[in-house]
């Protein structure tokens, strides 16, 4: 027979449960109690009010747990957080007249250093030049409201460019959008999960190597464009055995203009230290601040006036008939449509067939390491150069890696090419008195402007001359300053640099960097875990045994053995302790006694793994066969609990030394 109840309060509700009042009855089945003064009782048997009584306990939990998310949320969702992740709402309010003109001046400066730039790094991707536009003006629109660094200027540059190359030459412009696709789908997924620790896994030896193989090949290819040369090829080896092959049909007015340009580069570059010359320092009419901000404007604007003038002079060879240059020919000009990336595509096979590749088919001929390295050194560039111009504060990497990802993703939207911060410009933008991101702005509104206007006029830029602005721009990413100070300091990480740098050079810049950041995190391992054991003998010693709770004094000087004391100057681990071994032996064969009492100095060992204790109890074990003794000295209470426990060593084992005279 069930279980009664009485609920008080009026008729009986199943809908509202919440007023039962119940307590079992110790006397009878179908004994009642009643709970207040209601004028009205309702009785409902045990079962029913045992399901009313779980419904009301399964409805706390969902309030208890919704009172945790909302107290979560309400700590998660600060005003902080939304100023770190909207970075630009902390400085638009104070916006200002005089920021106005100093970040459209820095915007007039960069836009005419991009707009060369960009377009000889979208030839060196393979690309046609508009697409190097592209890529200029979204990612600086994203930034205004996502970066946090003022001087960076994010757009294509050389490293990826030259990445991009063999992706271009196997699937076109589609494979460099969808590569712009994923490199910011990752991005921002690693900003989001604050796994930008990954970074700090590729050394500063790596990079260096990297840089300066990417450098010496983004040369290379430019090698062709500066002598007027057609042959196939895009790696370092094929494109000088490219021009050593067709030496004979150089372009010698193409090769002559392109030299000259370089020259012209690299004397305007130098313009703005001029003034600092002791020639010219007693010149008082040379040291107007007027004449220092027109030699800095010329300067900043070398490769805009070297592209003007040489497409104004082609231009005029070209209509009298006298032009030899090799010239770009048409870009296809206007500003870009807005869609969705190409995820799938159509590819002619031959004459008759056509293939069609969706956009997992894409993603398996760019292959898992072209998806995952270009997320990696895009980061890198742009995180590298957050930090130079941090000045001292610390900089907040996951947010440009966020900024960074959805730079990329809109990219992807108008056709554009994966992107990053870069160094040239950055310095420009940072030179130019630049004050709020707001800058970006300005230089994206040049570039469109000349997408929109300007495109027919690049149809007369000679291509010697697009190879000379890159050439000059990336010559300097050669890091031979780096070798000097690391022979001298750590000679050993010049290993890296150099695997890192042959292999980017001579295979890929793929292969290179994965094959030059895992050796040196395997040269780390190997350094890092081959302890050095000093040894020093010891004429006398006072110890404190701590076999037992009352410490007492032992003078040990009396025994008739010789006495070596062994100095571990790291934690012990697998792959360091046969070092230990191995010294230990070494010791006892050059002494030559039959008993040695040997004192293992462990006050530097902070820890030690399994491996390593249980090679320690084998020490031990063999030393007591052929009557030596192993003491440890100064070991923490963990070592000292891991070695009497697990590895069954006896307390008596260890002691602590109060007074020796030790010699080295």
């Amino acid at each position: 027979m069930s279980q009664w109840c009485i609920r008080p309060g009026g008729p009986f509700n199943p809908e509202d449960p919440s007023a039962i009042r119940t307590e079992p009855s110790p006397h009878s089945r179908m004994e009642a109690k009643m709970y207040g003064a209601g004028s009205e009782l309702s009785i409902v048997s045990r079962s029913t009010m045992s399901t009313w009584i779980s419904d009301r306990h399964f409805v706390d939990e969902i309030h208890k747990k919704r009172r945790r998310v909302c107290k979560r949320w309400r700590k998660t969702c600060t005003r902080d957080l939304l100023y770190r992740r909207l970075p630009f709402l902390s400085w638009i309010t104070k916006y200002d007249f005089s920021k106005l003109l100093s970040d459209a001046n820095a915007g007039m400066a960069v836009s005419l250093t991009a707009i060369p730039q960009t377009i000889g790094y979208a030839a060196v991707a393979g690309l046609p030049a508009q697409i190097g536009l592209y890529s200029a003006f979204m990612g600086p629109l994203m930034y205004i409201f996502f970066g946090t660094v003022r001087e960076i200027s994010v757009g294509p540059n050389s490293v990826l460019a030259l990445m991009i190359n063999s992706y271009v030459s196997e699937g076109g412009v589609a494979y460099a959008v969808i590569l712009a696709f994923l490199t910011g789908v990752i991005q921002l997924i690693i900003g989001l999960l604050n796994l930008g620790f990954i970074v700090d896994l590729i050394s500063a030896p790596v990079i260096s190597g990297f840089c300066s193989a990417a450098a010496l090949t983004a040369i290379a290819t430019q090698m062709k464009g500066l002598l007027g040369l057609k042959f196939q090829g895009s790696n370092f080896l094929g494109v000088w055995r490219g021009v050593f092959e067709n030496l004979s049909d150089i372009n010698y007015y193409d090769a002559g203009l392109g030299f000259l340009t370089i020259f012209i580069l690299l004397i305007m570059r130098k313009l703005n230290c001029m003034m600092n010359l002791e020639v010219f320092k007693g010149q008082s009419c040379l040291q107007n601040r007027w004449i220092s901000r027109v030699l800095w404007f010329l300067s900043s604007s070398r490769n805009a006036s070297v592209l003007i003038f040489s497409c104004l002079a082609a231009y005029l060879l070209e209509i009298n008939g006298l032009n030899q240059l090799t010239l770009s020919g048409d870009i296809e000009p206007g500003l870009p449509t807005f869609k969705l990336p190409p995820f799938q595509i159509e590819r002619q096979v031959d004459d008759d067939e056509i293939q069609v590749l969706n956009f997992s088919d894409i993603c398996a001929e760019i292959g898992a390491m072209g998806i995952a390295l270009f997320p990696l050194v895009s980061i890198l560039e742009q995180v590298a150069i957050a930090k130079t111009y941090s000045h001292g504060k610390s900089t907040d990497a996951t947010q440009e890696i966020i900024t960074l990802g959805i730079g990329n993703i809109a990219g992807s939207f108008v056709g554009a090419m994966p992107i990053s911060a870069s160094f040239g410009r950055s310095a420009v933008q940072s030179s130019s008195g630049v004050r709020t991101p707001m800058v970006n702005v300005f230089s994206s509104g040049v570039i469109l402007l000349a997408l929109g206007l300007l495109m027919p006029a690049f149809y007369y830029l000679p291509k010697a001359v697009l190879a000379a602005v890159v050439i000059s721009s990336v010559m300097f990413l050669v890091e031979y300053e780096e070798i000097k100070p690391m022979w001298k300091s750590r000679r050993i990480e010049l290993l890296p640099l150099v695997i890192t740098f042959l292999s980017c050079l001579f295979v890929n810049m793929e292969f290179g960097i994965i094959l030059g950041a895992g050796f040196h995190l395997l040269l780390l391992l190997h350094l890092g875990n081959k302890p050095k054991i000093s040894v020093g003998e010891i004429q006398a010693i006072n110890v404190i045994k701590t076999s037992t709770p009352e410490s007492t004094m032992v003078n040990t000087s009396a025994i008739e053995a010789k006495r070596i004391r062994l100095i571990c100057d790291r934690s012990l681990h697998f792959p360091g302790i046969e070092t230990f071994r191995s010294r230990i032996n070494e010791v006892i064969h050059d002494e030559g006694c039959e008993k040695l009492i040997i004192i293992a100095d462990l006050e530097r060992v902070l820890e030690m793994d399994y491996t390593s204790l249980k090679v320690l109890k084998c020490i031990y074990a063999d030393l007591q066969k052929r009557e030596h003794t192993l003491i440890f000295d100064k070991a923490n209470d963990v070592i000292q609990q891991h070695l009497t426990t697990a590895m069954d060593i006896p307390v008596s084992a260890f002691i602590q030394i109060t007074r020796h005279n030790v010699t080295v």
